[in-house]
């Protein structure tokens, strides 16, 4: 749901094609992204998939915590942005937001890798699955505030 309509409102928010089915399709994302967001964080705190004596907080598992955590948040402030009619700001979080859908893509391909829980330093690997490509967004999303101010006659 998060990653379909995730795709869908981008297009539509930059092309204004259809643009009346945007604040439709960005609930139908919020809902779902939150439901899933939540769900990650049951499923990675809860006792469901750690062996019995096993550590209950593993690299892993916080990695996911925070993850779904930090998805909650930019989508909560995308929301707020929109709220207040703040469009340029809503833009940049949902797309925050979007990325961190995708995150738990990466996080997910990346916690198959054999014993990467077993890595020793190896581990930053499961964070830098979601933590990587959030820096990379806000370097970008940030690049315009940093360019040089022309200067008018």
């Amino acid at each position: 749901i998060m990653l379909f309509c995730g795709t869908t409102n981008l297009y539509v928010g930059l092309t204004r094609k259809h643009f009346n089915y945007h604040r439709l399709v960005g609930r139908l994302y919020l809902i779902g992204g939150s439901i899933g967001a939540l769900i990650a964080i049951f499923i990675a705190l809860g006792p469901a998939h750690k062996k019995d004596g096993a550590v209950m907080l593993t690299n892993t598992s916080a990695s996911l915590t925070v993850l779904a955590i930090a998805w909650l948040a930019a989508a909560g402030m995308a929301w707020r942005a929109a709220r207040n009619r703040r469009i340029d700001s809503h833009r940049d979080w949902i797309i925050r937001s979007y990325v961190l859908a995708w995150a738990f893509v990466f996080c997910r391909l990346a916690s198959r890798v054999p014993a990467v829980g077993d890595l020793g330093e190896g581990q930053a690997f499961i964070w830098l699955s979601w933590v990587g490509p959030l820096i990379v967004c806000e370097l970008a999303l940030q690049w315009r505030a940093g360019a040089k101010v022309p200067v008018r006659p």
